[in-house]
């Protein structure tokens, strides 16, 4: 694991021996294809990002073994407030 000082870019941290460009970047393949590893998998990530949780705000969560919401036929709709 690296030692070094973070750097804040456009709100994302990077280590601070990341290139000014990203054509400078080991990974860079060429001007057609880009760079091999993706913007979400920059190796110069400081961190990871965190990946929104499906069950997240959902009351009937944590699920088990199946999704309450795909059961209920919830599809991208606002889940109703849970009676206890």
């Amino acid at each position: 694991m690296r030692k070094d000082k973070i750097i804040i870019i456009d709100g994302v941290s990077y280590h601070s021996d990341r290139p000014s460009n990203c054509r400078a970047c080991y990974f860079w393949k060429n001007r057609k294809v880009g760079c091999t590893l993706g913007k979400e998998n920059c190796y110069y990530l400081a961190e990871s990002p965190k990946k929104k949780s499906p069950c997240e705000g959902c009351c009937y969560g944590p699920c088990v073994s199946f999704c309450m919401k795909k059961v209920l036929g919830y599809k991208g709709e606002e889940v109703p407030a849970c009676v206890r």
